[in-house]
């Protein structure tokens, strides 16, 4: 009950929440420390929150920018569940530098990556938390540890914050895209997650528009299947037809998956996610479409929702194994 306790009065204290050339001004110094609200250290709450700090930054230009944050999950290959710390900083030339300390990437930074990292404040509204400081005592550090944003801007003001750590926090997930995307652009692949497996294992779907619905997918387990039975159902009427070479099936299945980006599907991979409908959540069972893709290497695309976005981005792909899958039968 003690833990409960403190992983609710954690998540309490949580709120949800790119570059200008090759040099940057030195960053201006801090506003001068207000007296803070309290100050608890003793088993509880540490609060050192700035009550006049303020909650609207007019600037959008960002001088430089430091964030450190743990995410839960695979992330980027052989960092499994650890503290990323990304700065974007003066260099010792003077050169505007993104870097991060686990993978230890830098680049000179660009205009595009700190308007990028704007936007990220922006969105979630970041500068709602300015002068928070607020740390629960007694959590796994590993996981809950200080987690500190702080941005200066050309123009004097400053934005930053100090809470604990969480590892599902939606604006640093998005941060964490921000330089994983921004690093691969710069021919560095080091942040972003492994890539899926390029040979299809085993797929089916199951698609409701309005009153008609399709379904496809093999009979039996992936394994047993040098030859195999392939189903269809359109607005429950069955048809089944045999695959004498799945290997071929899926090799071709394969090439057409890999002009699509399913890479926010993976199942293994806590990066993206997708939209759903709050029905989708409480039954996957009932979403209007329904797809799963195995790949070789044990990577999953498990995509359940009805949300309007969803279907809008997956649209075309779905037209594309239809018409594939529809190939293999004698009456399309």
């Amino acid at each position: 009950m003690r833990f409960l306790a403190v992983l609710l009065s954690l998540f309490s204290l949580i709120g949800l929440g790119g570059c200008r050339g090759e040099t940057a001004p030195e960053p201006p110094a801090s506003p001068p420390v207000q007296k803070p609200e309290q100050e608890i250290t003793s088993g509880g709450v540490t609060n050192k929150t700035d009550p006049n700090a303020p909650k609207v930054i007019e600037s959008k230009d960002i001088s430089d920018y430091s964030v450190n944050f743990r995410l839960n999950g695979e992330w980027s290959p052989g960092h499994k569940n650890v503290f990323f710390t990304f700065e974007v900083k003066p260099g010792e030339s003077g050169v505007l530098t993104a870097s991060e300390s686990v993978t230890g990437v830098s680049a000179p930074a660009d205009r595009a990556l700190l308007d990028a990292l704007q936007a990220v404040i922006d969105a979630y509204h970041l500068a709602g938390q300015n002068g928070v400081y607020k740390l629960t005592a007694g959590i796994d550090p590993s996981e809950f540890g200080p987690s500190t944003l702080t941005v200066h801007y050309a123009s004097g003001e400053t934005l930053t914050f100090t809470v604990n750590n969480d590892p599902y926090e939606p604006w640093t997930r998005a941060t964490y895209l921000v330089f994983a995307k921004w690093f691969a652009a710069q021919g560095i692949d080091a942040l972003l997650p492994p890539e899926l497996g390029k040979m299809v294992t085993d797929i089916w779907v199951n698609i409701r528009d309005g009153d008609k619905s399709y379904f496809y997918g093999f009979e039996g387990e992936p394994n047993d299947r040098e030859e195999a039975v392939f189903v269809r159902v359109r607005n429950g009427e069955t048809e089944r037809v045999p695959i004498r070479d799945t290997q071929r099936f899926y090799d071709n299945l394969s090439t057409l998956l890999r002009d699509f980006e399913l890479d926010k599907y993976d199942a293994a991979s806590p990066l993206y996610g997708y939209e759903q409908t709050e029905r989708d959540k409480e039954d996957p069972s009932s979403a209007d479409i329904q797809l799963t893709i195995r790949y070789e290497d044990g990577h999953e695309v498990s995509v359940r929702s009805s949300a309007e976005g969803t279907m809008e981005d997956l649209a075309w792909m779905i037209d594309v194994l239809f018409d594939y899958f529809d190939d293999q039968f004698p009456n399309r």
